[in-house]
């Protein structure tokens, strides 16, 4: 998930557009140049594509450039293979320590640290801020290879409108606003929608991988349950019902199911040990999304189904 809001850059842009196409220009650029300079350019969109400079949801991320702490080479050959897929929170937004910031791709995102893995390699991470179902399913499953292993997919936030919610009743509080963006979220949740669109989502995936494993999560709940500020216990409970229709959508298609409420319980904004940054106008990138030690209790509820 990520705060939507044209006044507030990427940070609050739920709605990302596709950005940098480098290496499709580099290569059209290469056969139209003489051969020397045809050969050169062909060598640097090679080392542009390994380095992942070509970013955005439109570029596949591949393991070797997406290493957490203790990945790199030497993997061994059996080693599973992965996916990682979504919007922000699979992205990595809020961690810092960013791969690429038009989907904020974090090295320290939990699809690099379930990477560190030596029996894991990650060979897709087309997940990116802005991410909905809908992006998931037309511009991120069609990057997943084929004979993939695994499959992590955090997704639904976005669809809700949880952006703007968060802007409404949060940032720039507007009360009339933003009891309007949670009432259209619940009614999404309500009336099968966000349930739905996750199981089409999981079935996408299945039908481009079949043999994956495919693990579905679901989000934090974003403030302490002793949080007095306005709205916080209403986005609270919303969040818990959002889950709720993640897990019957993932689980009705046949995905796994992780839930993050209980590793987080005492971690919201406003507790002693937050793993979810408050909105800061100095460092709008991460606001309501989790810090370093979020993506690290991620990973480790996901790694207990890997």
């Amino acid at each position: 998930m990520s705060a939507r809001s044209s006044r507030f850059g990427r940070a609050l842009h739920y709605a990302t557009d596709p950005v940098l196409r480098t290496a499709s220009v580099l290569a059209a650029t290469a056969s139209a140049a003489p051969s020397p300079a045809r050969r050169a350019l062909a060598i640097f969109t090679s080392l542009l594509l390994a380095a992942g400079l070509a970013v955005g949801t439109a570029a596949p991320a591949s393991a070797g450039n997406e290493k957490g702490p203790g990945g790199g080479g030497g993997k061994p050959t059996t080693s599973v293979t992965y996916a990682a897929l979504g919007d922000s929170f699979a992205a990595g937004q809020g961690a810092g320590s960013y791969l690429n910031t038009s989907c904020y791709v974090s090295s320290k995102g939990y699809p690099a640290l379930i990477d560190a893995d030596r029996k894991i390699t990650l060979v897709a991470r087309p997940a990116c801020s802005g991410s909905s179902t809908t992006e998931v399913i037309g511009q991120q499953v069609p990057q997943v290879p084929v004979d993939t292993a695994r499959v992590t997919l955090t997704v639904s936030g976005n669809d809700v409108g949880f952006g703007t919610v968060v802007q409404n009743c949060f940032v720039l509080v507007n009360n009339s606003a933003c009891t309007t963006a949670i009432a259209n979220g619940d009614a999404m949740v309500a009336n099968g929608t966000v349930a739905a669109r996750v199981a089409a989502t999981v079935d996408a995936i299945q039908a481009r991988a079949p043999g994956a494993k495919v693990i579905v999560t679901g989000y934090p709940r974003l403030f302490a349950p002793t949080a007095t500020r306005a709205y916080a216990q209403q986005v609270n409970a919303s969040t818990t019902a959002l889950n709720a229709a993640i897990r019957s959508g993932a689980q009705s298609s046949g995905g796994v199911f992780v839930d993050v409420e209980a590793a987080f319980a005492d971690h919201g904004i406003g507790s002693a040990t937050p793993w979810i940054n408050d909105w800061s106008w100095l460092n709008t990138s991460a606001g309501f999304h989790p810090n370093a030690s979020g993506y690290s209790a991620y990973a480790a509820q996901i790694k207990l189904v890997w």
